[in-house]
């Protein structure tokens, strides 16, 4: 078959397999970090991969610390947790996006030893194991 503008043919080729996993999660931002802990904690085997040399993800590599814990001219004072506003920016969303990947590793897990397609997971059976791991759902 041609090639064509919106299609980029190229040659079969072989690959090892050097690593099998029940869940993958690329990345190790909140939402991955939670994600990857959601489905280890609902047994199933994850391996989690990040591209920087740390946990966090782009927020940790960019300098973007959860907490900035110094004083300076731009801090901005939050209940005795100081910061600069790119700071409390970063962390005013990682509660949520750690709640979202903590909701899709459970349902990973579960679609997983249910043997079903992620969209036919019980959610009920997600809620039910979020509640257990801690998780605030209703």
């Amino acid at each position: 078959m041609p090639s064509s503008p919106n299609f980029i043919d190229e040659p079969a080729r072989r690959v090892e397999v050097i690593h099998h996993t029940d869940v993958l999660v690329v990345g190790s931002g909140p939402s991955g970090l939670a994600a990857a802990l959601a489905a280890a904690r609902a047994g199933v085997e994850v391996t989690l991969v990040e591209r920087f040399g740390c946990f966090g993800g782009n927020i940790t590599v960019v300098g973007v610390e959860g907490f900035a814990w110094y004083r300076h001219e731009a801090t901005v004072e939050a209940g005795g947790i100081g910061g600069d506003r790119i700071a409390h920016a970063a962390t005013r969303n990682m509660a949520c996006c750690a709640v979202a990947g903590q909701g899709a590793g459970v349902a990973a897990a579960l679609s997983l030893k249910a043997g079903r397609d992620l969209a036919a997971v019980d959610i009920a059976a997600v809620q039910a194991k979020l509640e257990r791991q801690g998780v605030r759902v209703r």
